[in-house]
């Protein structure tokens, strides 16, 4: 009976020793990300880019991107806002892009995502949005990104994720 309880107690250790507890965040990107990563944990291993887990990661961040929720709780900053045309229209584009912040929690992947998003804009949401200032998007996908633009960047210790640009219909947002 004791070898038998012994034997549990070092199985169940073992199990949650494996495991790294992800920190739900709330982030769709984030945890996308968290559960590909811990689907291929051999991903870059031994200083090498495993090319065929790299290939399928940019096609999972493209289908990401026609997910309801892939804006859903992303933080994002306002670089610019530029008059331009889509499809043939004038219309005001909002440049946004994902930054770093210091009051993440060291492991949030949202440390190492890049992230781009185009937003089209009424006149009124221009008025309103300030470049600088860092928001949460709704939106609805106009266009989607490009695989190529999908990267994986390993220097070093360093492991970076760069999701792509994307373009969005903003249907709302949300000072952080």
């Amino acid at each position: 009976m004791k070898k038998v309880l012994i034997l549990m107690f070092v199985a169940f250790f073992a199990a949650c020793s494996g495991e790294k507890e992800v920190e739900n965040s709330g982030v769709f990107i984030e945890q996308k990300l968290n559960e590909f990563i811990s689907q291929n944990p051999d991903w870059a291993n031994d200083e090498t880019i495993n090319e065929e887990i790299t290939d399928k990661f940019k096609r999972q961040a493209i289908k990401w991107s026609n997910e309801p929720d892939f804006l859903k709780g992303m933080p994002l900053q306002l670089e610019r806002i530029v008059d331009t045309t889509e499809s043939g229209q004038a219309v005001k584009m909002a440049h946004f892009k994902t930054f770093n912040d210091k009051v993440r929690p060291e492991g949030s992947l949202l440390n190492y995502v890049n992230l781009q998003i185009k937003g089209i804009v009424s006149d009124e949401q221009a008025d309103q949005l300030k470049v600088e200032n860092k928001y949460f998007l709704t939106g609805n996908l106009q266009r989607q990104g490009k695989r190529a633009d999908v990267k994986f960047v390993k220097v070093s210790d360093f492991k970076g994720y760069d999701i792509g640009s994307y373009t969005f219909l903003i249907t709302g947002f949300k000072p952080l």
